[in-house]
């Protein structure tokens, strides 16, 4: 029992030796220093600093800009789309009954304003033609009748100022020889002659009656027929001159109303062959169309590309029905959608240019002018239309493109700002690089505000004149991130 005993505390020696070395032989705990605490603050220093050669500097393509005073427009972005323009997309329809014999146009195809894209036949404009022609050759009576009576009616003014002058019927017949008496020649010189021949008569009878030698009653009776003879041509010369006047006021009034069938009949014409068409006047209206009288050509009004062609060739048409439609989408209509919480804020009016981007063209970016600030607020969106016209010849620009307009909310405000390329942002952190030299770099924390055209407002972190990296900003970055991973 006393030889266990003695083993035992043998055993338990051997182990609490072996215990104690063990714990000796352990290393110290390592106490943190003030030298390794400024260690760690300058490597944090050399962290947020890039160095460049001059080589890298150039190859990397560094640009230092001073951070300056902008004026920037506080804006809201709404969404949109766009459309065309109304005032340049028509619908070429046919204003009359007939079928399309012809099409010169398709889709994609460049139109002129008063290029011809199709042809229809129509047995209505060919007898809206006919009338035509039927109402000018009309007028043109009209118009020989009423110049024939002006004629007439100034030759017998004439003529009756000769009579009442006391011409002689030789000389009236001489100086009216060229002139247009009509009846009235025969008439009112016939008369004249019969009013002259009684007065002789009674005159030369007058000298003898005196002496006795001729009976006083038939003096009498050559005067009274010299009175008769002087009555009558005064009555014919009246009667002539009212007649020749009234004729030229009635054949004026039917000369002014065979002009009135010939407009009305252009004008129902022209409505047939529709607005776009070349207007048909009486200048421009060729009467001897025979094989085309019933032809009408569809033009384009305006400088375009069809859009959409619905008939073709051989197919009947009917007044009003659509055939092509035709738009410029060199200039399109940029619709942004205003919505009730946005009215108050914002504050447009037509003539101010806004910013357009299309997210669809890589955040492309163009200028609009605002042309309508919609009023009526649509009831299937809850939002009222504001439009912008968009002029561009860029062929990406496509009806229907989801846009994005910056619309501006107040007036301008001067703050220190930066191009937006200059500011960085890692890990929720804004930051931009300060020169300090010609080849040294310092990473400075900023705090950010709103960007607009191109700029982004800095509220604290850097001050204006500061040296600010605004190109080969990513390479310092970089440069910055694989330091900090090196250490």
């Amino acid at each position: 029992m006393s030889k266990k005993l003695v083993y035992a505390v043998s055993l338990c020696a051997v182990i609490v030796a072996g215990g104690w070395l063990f714990w000796a032989l352990l290393p110290d705990e390592p106490v943190i220093t003030a030298t390794q605490s400024t260690a760690s603050t300058e490597l944090q220093t050399e962290i947020n600093t890039v160095r460049l050669t001059p080589e890298n500097r150039v190859s990397v393509g560094i640009v230092v800009e001073t951070a300056k005073v902008h004026s920037l427009v506080p804006t809201r972005t709404l969404p949109g789309r766009l459309d065309y323009d109304q005032d340049l997309h028509v619908a070429i329809k046919s204003a009359c009954d007939g079928i399309v014999t012809e099409v010169m146009a398709h889709p994609g195809t460049m139109v002129s304003r008063g290029q011809v894209v199709a042809t229809i036949v129509s047995p209505e404009v060919g007898q809206a033609r006919s009338l035509v022609q039927s109402r000018l050759a009309d007028q043109s009576l009209a118009e020989s009748a009423r110049d024939r009576d002006h004629a007439i009616c100034l030759g017998v003014q004439r003529l009756v100022e000769m009579i009442r002058e006391g011409k002689t019927p030789d000389q009236i017949e001489e100086e009216l020889a060229d002139e247009s008496l009509g009846v009235y020649r025969r008439t009112l010189i016939s008369a004249y002659t019969r009013e002259r021949l009684a007065k002789e008569v009674a005159k030369s009878s007058r000298e003898a009656a005196s002496r006795g030698a001729l009976a006083g009653r038939i003096q009498s009776e050559r005067e009274n027929e010299q009175q008769a003879a002087e009555a009558s041509l005064a009555s014919l010369a009246d009667s002539s001159l009212f007649e020749v006047h009234q004729k030229c006021k009635q054949s004026e009034a039917a000369f002014a109303a065979a002009k009135r069938e010939v407009k009305i009949s252009l004008q129902r014409l022209n409505a047939l062959l529709g607005p776009a068409a070349p207007h048909a006047t009486e200048t421009t209206f060729d009467t001897g169309q025979s094989d085309t009288i019933s032809n009408v050509d569809l033009v384009s009004p305006i400088d375009g590309t069809v859009e959409e062609r619905l008939l073709t060739a051989t197919e009947r048409v009917i007044a009003g029905d659509s055939i092509f439609t035709i738009a410029d989408t060199d200039r399109l209509w940029a619709v942004a959608d205003v919505r009730e919480r946005d009215w108050s804020a914002i504050t447009v009016s037509t003539g101010q240019r806004v910013k357009v981007t299309l997210p669809a063209m890589e955040e492309a970016a163009f200028d609009a002018e605002i042309i309508i600030v919609g009023r009526r607020v649509d009831p299937a969106t809850g939002a009222a239309p504001l439009v912008a016209a968009l002029q561009s010849s860029d062929t990406r620009l496509r009806p229907g493109l989801f846009l994005r307009m910056k619309v501006p909310t107040g007036p301008p405000t001067d703050v220190i700002a930066v191009p937006e390329q200059a500011v960085v942002v890692h890990e929720n952190e804004s930051f931009v690089f300060v020169a300090e030299g010609e080849d040294t770099f310092r990473r400075v924390n900023v705090s950010t505000g709103r960007s607009e055209d191109g700029y982004t407002e800095i509220e604290c972190g850097i001050d204006e004149g500061d040296p600010v990296v605004v190109a080969g900003v990513f390479k310092l970055k970089s440069e910055l991130l694989l330091a900090g991973e090196g250490e």
